[in-house]
């Protein structure tokens, strides 16, 4: 029997809400005095992404795994695959969690399809990000009563790679926002920044 929170959602999938909210607010803060020159500021000579494009990165990714994981739900939710199991992503899905989270310490390249564009519009940036979040949420609310723990997908951006199941997927997106904003906070604590 899952675990429920106060809104009939199980107290784990209430815990990924309640983590893409918090990164949301995180975001907001670290940009809220940000202008679009300052957000599109590359360090390193240009060689590191820039704020925005870390930004943008997350949207697309985010999207992108909406959609691959959103069909694995649909077919599973059609053949009436109803669990209340507490998310567990499995040995190989809980390493691909830790590998993209904030502290894991090997960097992989994004594919083709996820890579910013060198300029984001600070506005259209955080507007497709604010989407991309509620996409996620929409997606974890709707799938609550499924079990998670028994959905496989494809991983969209690496061919080959064992079918993980729904619940690593779900995981892993606050796992890399936690990344990748680290990465952002970063840019924005550097001395050569530039100031307001």
């Amino acid at each position: 029997m899952a675990d429920l929170g106060g809104q009939g959602i199980p107290r784990d999938r209430q815990a990924v809400l309640d983590e893409l909210d918090r990164l949301e607010r995180e975001l907001a803060a670290l940009v809220e005095s940000v202008d679009d020159a300052r957000f599109n500021w590359r360090p390193d000579g240009g060689a590191s992404w820039s704020i925005g494009q870390c930004i943008e990165h997350l949207s697309r990714t985010n999207a992108t795994y909406v959609e691959a994981l959103s069909h694995a739900v649909a077919r599973a939710a059609r053949g009436g695959g109803k669990g209340g199991r507490p998310l567990d992503p499995g040995p190989i899905g809980g390493w691909f969690v830790r590998s993209m989270d904030e502290k894991a310490p090997r960097k992989f390249r994004a594919p083709a399809k996820i890579q910013p564009d060198s300029d984001c519009p600070r506005s259209s940036t955080l507007a497709d990000f604010g989407r991309a979040q509620a996409d996620v949420r929409e997606l974890v609310r709707s799938s609550a009563g499924l079990d998670l723990n028994g959905i496989r997908f494809a991983n969209p951006f690496v061919a080959g790679l064992p079918l993980l199941n729904v619940a690593a997927g779900i995981l892993v997106i606050p796992a890399h926002e936690r990344r990748h904003l680290r990465q952002a906070r970063k840019v924005a604590q550097r001395p050569d920044f530039p100031s307001a």
